[in-house]
């Protein structure tokens, strides 16, 4: 089969985490011929990342960067000879109840979740009107954001923002031909969800049996979503939603089960 991405610069955010989405989906474009630029807080994740790309033979540099920084999304946009793929994936989330969130830890939320996905996005778009042709851009949202949960008010918030946000990057990124799309994951077995407190707080078995696909889902699950939202396959598609979760939302997620964490 043809590499659908040879010679396609993909950007990818949060993109170091050992069992973290951005790292599979940057992989996943690594394996289809794209030049991947894994960007990620953590420094040497990225460059793990980025190696783990190399060997698959595909051209990857690895960029520190905290999205919520203006002068580090551009100096990873200028590191780039073009984008023509921008996939927003870099998340933080603190599970918090309600009652003792901080505004500190609040601030922190949306200046990544939502700053950075505004930042991060509003540069990419600039460089590929410039460049002409068009391009694509996948925001990383959440069914989060349409079922709120315990100790995770404040990161629901975020990911209904980024929902929005999708929406109208794409009402005025249209006549540019740049398709923006929104990924929302469902209970994905991240790094975070493997820690002891939050793994506590999921309740996995029970969260398991809730889910018509009979499982938690995986990093891996996301990468043919995301590919497919860059891809031209996806030509006509923009301003969209496309949910990833098991089957979750259709009708059997029940209102305990929304405390289950999900993250970028």
């Amino acid at each position: 089969m043809a590499e659908r991405f040879a010679g396609k610069y993909v950007i990818v955010t949060g993109a170091g985490s050992r069992k973290g989405i951005g790292r599979a989906i940057a992989l996943g474009f690594a394996r289809e011929g794209a030049r991947v630029v894994a960007a990620d807080i953590d420094a040497a994740g990225a460059e793990e990342t980025a190696a783990a790309a190399r060997a698959l033979g595909c051209h990857c540099t690895a960029a520190a960067c905290d999205v919520s920084v203006h002068a580090e999304v551009e100096r990873t946009l200028a590191a780039t000879p073009r984008v023509d793929v921008l996939v927003n994936n870099a998340g933080f989330v603190r599970f918090t109840p309600f009652l003792d969130l901080s505004e500190e830890a609040s601030d922190r939320h949306m200046a990544v979740n939502v700053k950075g996905y505004f930042l991060m996005g509003q540069g990419a778009a600039r460089r590929m009107v410039a460049q002409g042709g068009g391009g694509k851009i996948v925001n990383m949202t959440s069914i989060s954001a349409e079922f709120s949960g315990e100790e995770k008010v404040h990161y629901c918030v975020t990911k209904a923002a980024v929902k929005s946000l999708t929406q109208g990057m794409a009402l005025e990124l249209a006549r540019h031909r740049i398709n923006v799309n929104a990924l929302a994951p469902g209970s994905i077995d991240t790094d975070i969800v493997s820690s002891g407190p939050i793994m506590k707080l999921v309740e996995r078995e029970r969260e398991k049996s809730s889910i018509p696909w009979g499982r938690m889902g995986n990093a891996e699950d996301l990468v043919g979503a995301a590919l497919f939202l860059a891809s031209p396959e996806a030509e006509y598609l923009t301003g969209a939603t496309l949910t990833v979760d098991g089957g979750a939302t259709a009708g059997s997620l029940l209102p305990e089960d929304c405390r289950s964490p999900t993250r970028s």
